[in-house]
C-alpha cells in the first residue's frame, strides 16, 4: 500500500492560492502504517531512511484521529513525518511553515521549522476544544513547494 502511495501520492505540489476540494483522507494506524482507504489527491510521500529525499509529507498517524486524556483535558495526539533537501555540511537550511487549516481556512495550529535538514518527524497535542469540524487540513510550505494532507477527527 506504501508503494501506492508513492507512486499516486502527490503528482505535484500545491499553489497556495488554488482552491482545494476535501475528498477524504488516507486511513493509518497509530504507527503510521496505511491501513485502509487512500486518498491519492493527499500527501507526498518519501522514506524516512533514506537522508536525502528531497521535500515530503507522510500521511499523519493515527487518521481517523480521536480525542484522548492527555494529563490537561482531552486532546488530539498528531504525529507527522517530513523532509526537505540536506545538506551534509548543515550549512543549507530550509525554512518549511506548517498549518492545520477548517473546511472555512480557520487555522488551528500553526508552526515553523526554519532549520529544517533531511527527514524528521513530531507529535503535537491539540486541545479538544480547537476542533469544531470533522475534517481539517494539513499543510506544509517552503518558499518553493508545497504539500497538504486531509485529518479526520473523531
Amino acid at each position: 500500500l506504501f508503494l501506492l502511495l508513492l507512486l499516486f501520492g502527490c503528482n505535484s505540489p500545491t499553489n497556495s492560492g488554488e482552491t482545494l476540494t476535501f475528498s477524504g483522507i488516507t486511513e493509518t494506524d497509530s504507527d503510521g502504517n496505511i491501513v485502509g482507504n487512500i486518498d491519492s489527491d493527499d500527501w507526498c510521500p518519501f522514506d524516512m531512511n533514506v537522508m536525502d529525499s528531497g521535500y515530503g509529507l507522510n500521511p499523519i498517524y493515527p487518521n481517523p484521529v480521536v480525542a484522548q486524556e492527555s494529563g490537561h483535558g482531552n486532546s488530539y495526539k498528531i504525529c507527522y513525518e517530513y523532509s526537505s533537501p540536506y545538506d551534509s555540511t548543515f550549512i543549507t537550511s530550509n525554512h518549511i511553515y506548517f498549518d492545520i487549516l477548517s473546511t472555512n481556512n480557520d487555522t488551528i495550529y500553526n508552526t515553523e521549522d526554519p532549520y529544517s535538514n533531511g527527514p524528521w518527524g513530531s507529535c503535537i497535542l491539540l486541545p479538544d476544544t480547537l476542533v469544531i469540524d470533522s475534517i481539517y487540513r494539513m499543510h506544509l510550505t517552503s518558499d518553493d513547494w508545497n504539500c497538504f494532507g486531509d485529518i479526520q477527527f473523531q
